[in-house]
C-alpha cells in the first residue's frame, strides 16, 4: 500500500515538473475529446427505449401494437365545440386539412366518425333513448319541413312565422318556442355587435341537452418523427397547431382544440424539463462557486476545480458516444452526476493542498505531500463509486445500464485528471495556502462530545435506523409517469380528462385472444370482475335489440318522409324578398308578446334585431344567412343520415374498426376499462392486479405503467446488491479487515435508511425521476465514508476538526446546494430528485461527521505501522 501510496507521489512530482507538457496534453484532450462530441452528438427522447426490449411483457406489448397499433406513436387531437356542429364541422375540417400533408402526417384517423356511424349510430343508444330521439323530432315537425323545402333566412322566417300565427290562434304556446326563439336573438345580437356567433340546431330542437360524446370528437394523427431532435414530434405538432389558427379553431368561436397522446407527452415534458432552466442553472452554479469559495477560499482554485471537472465532464460525454453513439433521456443525467461526483475529487485534492502548503511549504512540495495523503484515497474511492455505477450495467432498465457505464468510466476519467491535470494547473498558477491553522472551538466540542459519548451517538443512529426500518413499509413507489409532470402542460390536462372518461380513458388492458368466440368469453369474464368496469371485443359493436329500435326509427322516418325530403325545393331568394320576410317575422313576434314572460321577453329581443336586419345593407343579411342556415343544412343532412339505419353485423362493420380488433388470421382484442378512477394508483393496481390473474398474457397501457414500475424497482434493487457485494469486495481487498469494511458500509447503509424514513414522514413517494438520483447519493457516501476510514486508518485524530472534514462538508454542500437547486423545477419530477438528493445529502453529513467517527473510536496505527 505505501507502494502505491509513493508511487501517486512521484507521479504528482513528475506532473509539477512538467506542468506546462500536462496542461497542453489536457488542452490538446479536451479540444479532441470536444469536436468528436460535437461532431457526434445524438440523443433519443424515445422512452420505449429505456427498458429491454426483451422483457416479457415488453415482448407481448410489442407483438400486440404490431397488430394493433401497427402506426407507431400518435398525437391525438381533442376538439371540444359549445355544440354538436360546432364539435363536428372542425374536426372535419382539420382532419381534412392534416389529410393534405401526408408526408408529415402518414396517417390521419377520425374513429368516431364517417357514414357508418351517421347512419347507424343510433342503435348504440337504448330502446328508450332512440324512443325519446324520435319523439322530439316529430315534436319539432314543423320547423322542419319549411326549412327543408325552402333552406334560406326567408324559409326560417317563414317557418317562424307559421309557428307563431299558429299560437296566437291559439294552437300552441310561446313558451314552447322560447328556446329557439331566444337562441336566434343572441346570435343575431353577437353579430350585430361584431363578435364571433353560432346557433346549434341540434341543440335547439332538443329538450335535452346534447350528451358529452356529442360535444368532443377525436383525431388520431400518426407524425413522422423525428428522434434525432429533442423534441421529436415538433414539426407536426406545429403544422396542427398552423392548421387549427388557419381554420379559426379557437373558443371564440366555439372551438377548444388540445393535443395530447404519447407524442405530445413527451415533447412537452422535454419542454416542462427546460422551463427555468436558465434559473437552475443559474442556482446551481452560483451555490457550487459559493461553496467552492468557503472550502478552498481562493479563486484561483476555484478556477482550477471548474477546469478540470469541465475538461473530465467532456471527456466523459465524448466516451459515451463512443460507446453507445447516442444518450437517451437518462444516460444524459451523466452530465449533472459526473459534476456532482467529479468536483468533489477536486475539492478534496485542493483542500488538502491548501492545508500542505503552510508558511515554507513550496507549491510542489504540497502537490506531493497531497498525492501521498489523499492519491489512494481517493482511488479508491473513484474505483468503488464507479463498481457501484457499472453494478447497474446488467439490469433490464437499459437507460440507467447505460447510465452506469458511462458514469463509472467517467468516475475513472475524474479522479486520473484531479491526480494529473489538477496538480499541473496548480503547479502554474501556485495558489496560496491556510496562513495558519486554526480550530473551531465548536467543532472541536462536538468532536469531543462524539469521541466521548461514542455509545450514544452509535445507538441513537442504529435506533434512528430501527424506526425508519419499521416505517420502509409505507413507503411506496408512484408508477404512474403522469405523475411526475406537470397538471398545468396541455397533453397532461387533456390525457387527465380523458382518462376520467370510461370511453376515452388509456388505462386499459388489452389481451391477445386466439378468436373472437375465445375473446368474447374473456370478456364475460373480465366483467364479472369488481375491479373492472367494461371489457370490450368486437363483438361490443354490435347493438343489441336492433330489430326493434330499427322498427322504432323507420316509423319515424315514413312519418317525416316528406318532411325531409320535399318534392320540391324552393329557388333562393332575392334580397328583398328576405328582408319583407325578417320584417313580416318581426311583427309576427311582436304580436305574439303579449306578456313579461320570459318567453315573451325572447321574442321582442328577437323582433328588435330582425327589424334592424331588414333594413341594414345587403351584407348584413347575407352574414345572416351564413351564420343561420349552413349549421341547419347540416342537421336535416344528419337527421336524414340517423333515419336510415342497417342491421349490424360483424361482416357490415367498417373495415377500419374490424382491423382495431380482429386480425386476418382470426386473433381478437379484448379491451377492459378499470372500474373507479384510474388515475389512482392504488385503484390501477388492484384492476392489474385482477386483469393478470385473468389472463396472464395481458396488456396494455395500465399494464405498461404497472410492469414497467416494477422493472425499474427491480433494476434498482439488483443493481443495489451488486454493487453493495461489489464495493465490499473492493474494500475487503484494500483495506484487509472486515471491521473496517463495516465501518465504512454502515454509515452508508444508515444515510439510505434515514433518506427512506424521511420520504415517508413527508409523504414524498419514489418514482421514476427521483429514484436515479439514489446512485449519486450512494456514489457520495461511499467516497465520503472511505475518506474518514483511510484518514482513520493512517492515525487520524479529531477528524471533525481536519481539513478533511472541511472537504467533505463542502463537497457535500456544494453536490446538495447545485442539485438541490433542481427543487425550483416547474417539472415535478425534477423537482422531487432536487428533493430527494438534499435530504439524502444532509443525512450523508450527519452520517459522515458524526455517526462514523463514534463508530471508528480512538485513531489507532494502520495495519502497515505508519501514521498521519
Amino acid at each position: 500500500m505505501s507502494e502505491r501510496q509513493s508511487l501517486i507521489a512521484r507521479l504528482v512530482a513528475r506532473i509539477a515538473d512538467r506542468a506546462w507538457m500536462v496542461i497542453a496534453a489536457s488542452v490538446a484532450l479536451g479540444f479532441a475529446a470536444a469536436w468528436y462530441a460535437v461532431g457526434h452528438f445524438a440523443m433519443s427522447t424515445n422512452t420505449a427505449e429505456l427498458l429491454s426490449p426483451k422483457l416479457p411483457w415488453r415482448i407481448r406489448e410489442a407483438a400486440f401494437n404490431a397488430l394493433f397499433r401497427p402506426d407507431g406513436p400518435q398525437i391525438v387531437i381533442v376538439i371540444d365545440g359549445e355544440s354538436p356542429e360546432q364539435s363536428e364541422a372542425a374536426a372535419a375540417a382539420l382532419a381534412a386539412r392534416l389529410q393534405t400533408q401526408p408526408a408529415l402526417f402518414p396517417a390521419v384517423r377520425r374513429p368516431d366518425a364517417g357514414a357508418f356511424w351517421s347512419h347507424n349510430g343510433l342503435l348504440y343508444t337504448s330502446t328508450k333513448d332512440v324512443q325519446a330521439t324520435m319523439a322530439e323530432l316529430i315534436k319539432v315537425e314543423p320547423l322542419l319541413g319549411p326549412m327543408a323545402a325552402d333552406p334560406s333566412l326567408r324559409g326560417l322566417m317563414t317557418t317562424l312565422s307559421t309557428v307563431l300565427q299558429g299560437i296566437s290562434a291559439g294552437s300552441g304556446s310561446l313558451e314552447d318556442m322560447r328556446k329557439p326563439i331566444q337562441a336566434l336573438a343572441v346570435a343575431l345580437e353577437r353579430q350585430h355587435a361584431g363578435q364571433p356567433s353560432f346557433v346549434s340546431w341540434q341543440t335547439v330542437t332538443r329538450d335535452t341537452p346534447p350528451e358529452p360524446h356529442e360535444l368532443r370528437h377525436i383525431i388520431l394523427v400518426t407524425p413522422r418523427l423525428q428522434f434525432e431532435q429533442l423534441e421529436a414530434g415538433k414539426a407536426a405538432t406545429e403544422a396542427i397547431r398552423t392548421a387549427v389558427k388557419a381554420l379559426q379553431l379557437n373558443p371564440e368561436h366555439g372551438v377548444r382544440v388540445r393535443l395530447t397522446g404519447q407524442v405530445r407527452l413527451e415533447d412537452e415534458e422535454l419542454g416542462t424539463l427546460s422551463e427555468r432552466a436558465s434559473l437552475i442553472a443559474t442556482l446551481a452554479i452560483s451555490s457550487i462557486v459559493i461553496m467552492l469559495w468557503f472550502a478552498v477560499r481562493s479563486l484561483r482554485l476555484i478556477a482550477a476545480i471548474l477546469v478540470t471537472t469541465f475538461l473530465g465532464l467532456i471527456v466523459a460525454v465524448a466516451v459515451g458516444l463512443f460507446i453507445f453513439t447516442r444518450f437517451n433521456v437518462i444516460s444524459v443525467a451523466v452530465i449533472p452526476l459526473f459534476v456532482g461526483l467529479g468536483i468533489d475529487f477536486g475539492i478534496q485534492f485542493s483542500v488538502r493542498y491548501r492545508a500542505e502548503r503552510i508558511p515554507g511549504v513550496e507549491v510542489r512540495t504540497a502537490l506531493i505531500e497531497s498525492g501521498r495523503a489523499m492519491g489512494r484515497s481517493l482511488c479508491l474511492a473513484a474505483t468503488a463509486i464507479a463498481a457501484g455505477f457499472f453494478a447497474f450495467a446488467p439490469t433490464d432498465y437499459i437507460g440507467v445500464s447505460q447510465l452506469g457505464i458511462v458514469a463509472g468510466l467517467g468516475m475513472i476519467i475524474a479522479v486520473f485528471l484531479s491526480l494529473t491535470t489538477l496538480p499541473a494547473l496548480i503547479q502554474r498558477i501556485r495558489p496560496p495556502g491556510v496562513p495558519g491553522k486554526t480550530v473551531s472551538r465548536g467543532l472541536a466540542r462536538i468532536d469531543e462530545f462524539v469521541l466521548g459519548h461514542r455509545r450514544l451517538v452509535v445507538g441513537t443512529g442504529c435506533a434512528a435506523a430501527f424506526l425508519s426500518l419499521l416505517a420502509l413499509p409505507l413507503l411506496h413507489f408512484d408508477f404512474n409517469p403522469i405523475h411526475l409532470r406537470s397538471p398545468k402542460v396541455e397533453s397532461i390536462s387533456t390525457l387527465i380528462d380523458l382518462t376520467r372518461d370510461p370511453d376515452q380513458t388509456v388505462n386499459t388492458l388489452e389481451v391477445l385472444s386466439p378468436s373472437l368466440a375465445n375473446a368474447d368469453r374473456l370478456a364475460g369474464a373480465f366483467r364479472s370482475l369488481p375491479e373492472v368496469l367494461s371489457a370490450h371485443t368486437l363483438s361490443s359493436f354490435i347493438p343489441d335489440h336492433q330489430s326493434e329500435k330499427i322498427a322504432i326509427i323507420a316509423d319515424a322516418a315514413n312519418l317525416l318522409d316528406l318532411v325531409l325530403n320535399p318534392i320540391a325545393v324552393a329557388p333562393p331568394p332575392t334580397d328583398a324578398q328576405t328582408a319583407t320576410s325578417l320584417n313580416q317575422t318581426a311583427a309576427d313576434l311582436d304580436e305574439a308578446a303579449t306578456s313579461q314572460t320570459p318567453a315573451s321577453l325572447a321574442a321582442h329581443r328577437l323582433a328588435v334585431e330582425l327589424h334592424a336586419l331588414a333594413v341594414a345593407p345587403p351584407a348584413a343579411r347575407v352574414a345572416a344567412n351564413e351564420l343561420l342556415i349552413p349549421g341547419m343544412a347540416r342537421t336535416l343532412a344528419d337527421i336524414r343520415a340517423s333515419l336510415q339505419p342497417e342491421p349490424i353485423s360483424l361482416a357490415t362493420l367498417p373495415p377500419d374498426l374490424v382491423r382495431d380488433w380482429l386480425t386476418a388470421d382470426g386473433r381478437a382484442r379484448v379491451s377492459v376499462v378499470p372500474r373507479g378512477d384510474s388515475d389512482d394508483n392504488a385503484v390501477l393496481s388492484r384492476f392489474v392486479a385482477a386483469g393478470a390473474a385473468t389472463a396472464p398474457t395481458a396488456t396494455g397501457t395500465a399494464f405498461g405503467y404497472w410492469a414497467s414500475g416494477r422493472a425499474i424497482v427491480g433494476a434498482f434493487v439488483e443493481a443495489g446488491v451488486l454493487s453493495f457485494i461489489a464495493i465490499a469486495a473492493l474494500l475487503l481487498f484494500a483495506l484487509r479487515r472486515w471491521r473496517d469494511v463495516a465501518i465504512t458500509m454502515a454509515p452508508i447503509v444508515l444515510t439510505g435508511l434515514l433518506t427512506m424514513g424521511t420520504c415517508v414522514l413527508i409523504g414524498q413517494p419514489l418514482n421514476f425521476a427521483n429514484i436515479i438520483a439514489l446512485p449519486l447519493l450512494f456514489g457520495i457516501g461511499v467516497a465520503f465514508h472511505i475518506y474518514f476510514v483511510m484518514s482513520w486508518r493512517s492515525g487520524g485524530a479529531h477528524l471533525l476538526t481536519s481539513s478533511l472534514a472541511r472537504a467533505v462538508f463542502f463537497s457535500a454542500l456544494a453536490t446538495a446546494t447545485g442539485f438541490g437547486s433542481l427543487w425550483a423545477s416547474s417539472h415535478p419530477g425534477t423537482s422531487s430528485m432536487g428533493k430527494l438528493l438534499m435530504i439524502s445529502l444532509l443525512w450523508t453529513l450527519v452520517s459522515a461527521l458524526l455517526f462514523q467517527p463514534a463508530l471508528m473510536g480512538p485513531p489507532r496505527v494502520s495495519i502497515l505501522g505508519d501514521r498521519h
